[in-house]
C-alpha cells in the first residue's frame, strides 16, 4: 500500500516537480480549521512571513514527504503528518518545514516531538525569534534549564538587530512557564550576561511591577537610574512604580528631574504633563504639552491634550485652535469634531455645532454627538429633520440601529407626544422583536405612562431571555409596588434583583419602597437610608422622606427634602411628594 501511495503521489507531482526545478520549497498549508482547536495551540506564535528558501535539490523523497504530510494533515492525522513533515525538513534542510513540524507537534500536545523539531528549526534558522522562544518554553517544560540561557542570550541578540528590547521578549517566554521567583532568577542570570545593557534592569523592574512586588521593582529601577543615568526609560519606570504605590509626590519629582535631563523625550514629557493634570496644575501641564507638540511635530497627541486642558481652563478659543490642528493633521478627527461642536454649542452657535456633530462618525463620543445633534435640530424647530437624520443613520449603520432608535425615542419624549413615542417603539420592535434594549426602554416608558400591562409584558420577555437582568427585575418589581396592589409579587422580583446587585442604590431604593407599601416601615427606612447614603438623588430622597414623614419623623423628612431642593430646586419627585402630603 505504501509503495502504491508513493507511486500515486509521485505521479501526481510530476507537474509540480518539473515546475519546482527552478522554484522554491514552500511549507504546506495549515491543517483544517477543525484540527486547530486543540488546547496545544496555546504555544503557537503567528505564522511568519519568511522569504522563500531556495531548494537545494528536490528529490522524490522530499516531494513524497511533503505531499504525504499534506494528505495526512487534511484528513486530520496530525501525528502521521508530523513524521512526514519532519522527514521532509531533514531531507530538504528547509526551516519552514521544520517550523511546520514543530507546529504540528504542538497541535497534538507532544512536547517531546515539538522540541525535536524546534531544535532542527533553530539549527536551520538560528535568527528566527519564534523558534528560539519555543525552544525556551519547551526546554523549561522538560526542566532543561542548563542550555536555556544560551537561547535567551540569542533572543536578546536577535532582538537587538530588530531594535527591540530582547529582555522583554525573554520575559514573555519564561513568565508563562515558570513561577515568578524562578523566572526572576533566570532573568537575573541573563541580565548578568549583559552588564552594560540598561534594558535588562528595565525588564526586571517591569516584571516585579507586573507582579505588584513594588519594593523589588523599586530596587531594580533605582539601580537602573543609578547605573545608567543617561537612559531615559529608567526614570519613566521608576515614576510608574511610585504611582503604583500611591507616592505621587515622588513620581512628580522623578519626572520633573527626568524632563530637565531629557527635554526632547516625548514619553517623559507626556507622562509628566499628565501627572500635572492630576495635581490640578493645568497651566504648567499646558506648558509641557506645548513643549511636547514641538517635539512630536506632526504626531498630534499633544494637540489633543492641549485642547482638553485649554477647555478645562476656560480658554475655548485656544482649545478650538488645537482641535482644528488635529483636523488638519487627520488625527483623532471624530474626537476633535465632537469637541469643536461642544465649543460652538457653548457659544450658542447651533448651526456651527450641528455641522461639527454631523462629522462625528465613530469613536467614544459618537453617541453623545448624535444625541446633541438631534436635540439642537429639535430645539431649532426641525424635529422632522432630526428624525430624518436618525433614519439615515440607521440605514447607513444597521448594527447601530437600536442606539439610533433610543436617541429618537428620547427626542420624541421631549418634543413629541406619548403616542409618537410608543409608535416609534412599536416600529423598532417590529424590526427587532428580540432586542432586550428596546424592550427594556419601552417598558420603562410605558411605566411612566401608567401602562403597567406593557411594562409587565416587556420586562417579562427580557427576564425570560436573560434571567439575570437585574435592572428588568427591579423595574418590574418597583412598578408593581408603586402602581398596583401586587406588593408581595413585587417583593419577589426586587429580591431577585438585589441578589444580583446587592450594592445597587436604585435596587435598594426599590426594596425600601416595596417594604413601605407592605407596611414594614422600619425595614423600609433601613433600606432607603442605605440607598440614600450611596446615591443622594431626588427620587430616593422623596421616598425616604415620605416614609419618615408617615412614621412621625417629620423634621428629618423636611431636612432631607430641603437639602435636595437647595441643590435642585425644580426636583419633581420631591415637590410632588410634598404637595401630595400637603406640606
Amino acid at each position: 500500500m505504501r509503495l502504491l501511495l508513493q507511486r500515486v503521489l509521485l505521479f501526481a507531482s510530476i507537474g509540480l516537480l518539473s515546475a519546482c526545478q527552478t522554484s522554491v520549497v514552500k511549507a504546506p498549508v495549515e491543517p483544517a480549521a477543525s484540527d486547530q482547536s486543540s488546547s496545544g495551540a496555546s504555544l503557537e506564535a503567528p505564522e511568519r512571513q519568511s522569504e522563500p528558501v531556495v531548494a537545494p535539490e528536490l528529490t522524490a523523497d522530499i516531494i513524497f514527504n511533503l505531499l504525504a504530510g499534506e494528505v495526512a494533515a487534511q484528513r486530520g492525522a496530525l501525528s502521521e503528518a508530523y513524521e512526514f513533515q519532519f522527514q521532509s525538513a531533514l531531507l530538504s534542510r528547509d526551516a519552514q518545514s521544520a517550523e511546520r513540524a514543530t507546529r504540528l507537534a504542538l497541535h497534538i500536545e507532544d512536547d517531546e516531538r515539538a522540541l525535536k523539531a524546534a531544535k532542527l528549526w533553530v539549527e536551520l534558522d538560528s535568527e528566527d525569534m519564534t523558534a528560539r522562544q519555543l525552544m525556551v518554553v519547551l526546554m523549561l517544560r522538560k526542566d532543561e534549564t542548563a542550555p536555556v540561557i544560551e537561547h535567551l542570550k540569542a533572543i536578546v541578540q536577535i532582538s537587538e538587530d530588530k531594535d527591540e528590547n530582547g529582555f522583554l521578549n525573554v520575559m514573555a517566554a519564561v513568565n508563562r512557564e515558570l513561577k515568578q521567583d524562578v523566572a526572576a532568577d533566570l532573568m537575573r542570570r541573563l541580565v548578568a550576561e549583559f552588564p552594560g545593557d540598561p534594558r535588562g534592569l528595565y525588564a526586571l523592574a517591569i516584571a516585579a511591577m507586573v507582579e505588584k512586588k513594588y519594593p523589588e521593582a523599586e530596587i531594580e529601577a533605582v539601580r537602573l537610574v543609578t547605573e545608567h543615568p543617561g537612559w531615559s526609560r529608567g526614570y519613566l519606570v521608576l515614576s510608574r512604580i511610585y504611582l503604583a504605590e500611591e507616592r505621587k509626590d515622588q513620581a512628580r519629582v522623578t519626572l520633573a528631574d527626568a524632563v530637565s535631563r531629557f527635554p526632547k523625550d516625548p514619553l517623559l514629557i507626556s507622562a509628566y504633563a499628565r501627572l500635572l493634570i492630576e495635581f490640578k496644575e493645568l497651566p504648567l501641564a499646558y506648558e509641557q504639552f506645548l513643549l511636547l507638540e514641538k517635539v512630536e511635530k506632526e504626531a498630534g497627541g499633544a494637540s489633543y491634550w492641549l485642547g482638553l486642558v485649554a477647555l478645562e481652563m476656560g480658554k475655548s478659543n485656544e482649545a478650538r485652535k488645537h482641535f482644528m490642528r488635529l483636523i488638519s493633521l487627520g488625527k483623532r478627527q471624530d474626537t476633535a469634531a465632537y469637541y469643536l461642536g461642544r465649543i460652538e454649542e457653548d457659544k450658542s452657535n447651533s448651526d456651527g455645532a450641528i455641522r461639527w456633530y454631523q462629522r462625528v462618525e465613530g469613536g467614544e463620543y459618537s453617541e453623545e454627538a448624535q444625541a446633541r445633534l438631534v436635540r439642537l435640530m429639535a430645539v431649532a424647530g426641525d424635529v422632522v429633520g432630526a428624525q430624518d437624520w436618525l433614519q439615515r443613520m440607521r440605514i447607513q449603520n444597521p448594527a447601530e440601529a437600536v442606539r439610533y432608535y433610543l436617541i429618537e425615542a428620547e427626542l420624541l419624549r421631549e418634543h413629541g407626544t406619548a403616542e409618537q413615542v410608543m409608535s416609534l417603539f412599536d416600529t423598532a420592535l417590529g424590526a427587532m422583536p428580540d432586542s432586550n434594549e428596546l424592550l427594556y426602554a419601552r417598558g420603562l416608558y410605558a411605566a411612566s405612562q401608567s401602562r403597567v400591562d406593557i411594562l409587565e409584558q416587556d420586562m417579562l420577555k427580557v427576564i425570560a431571555s436573560d434571567p439575570k437582568h437585574a435592572d428588568a427585575l427591579n423595574a418590574l418589581g418597583y412598578t408593581l409596588a408603586d402602581q398596583t396592589d401586587r406588593h408581595q409579587e413585587a417583593l419577589e422580583y426586587v429580591k431577585r434583583a438585589l441578589a444580583l446587585k446587592p450594592d445597587s442604590a436604585p435596587i435598594l431604593d426599590s426594596m425600601g419602597w416595596v417594604l413601605y407599601r407592605l407596611g414594614r416601615h422600619q425595614e423600609a427606612i433601613d433600606y432607603l437610608n442605605k440607598a440614600f447614603s450611596k446615591l443622594p438623588d431626588p427620587e430616593i430622597a422623596a421616598h425616604l422622606g415620605e416614609v419618615l414623614w408617615v412614621t412621625g419623623d417629620r423634621l428629618q423628612a423636611e431636612k432631607i427634602w430641603q437639602d435636595i431642593l437647595k441643590k435642585t430646586p425644580d426636583s419633581k419627585h420631591v415637590l410632588d411628594v410634598m404637595q401630595r402630603l400637603k406640606i
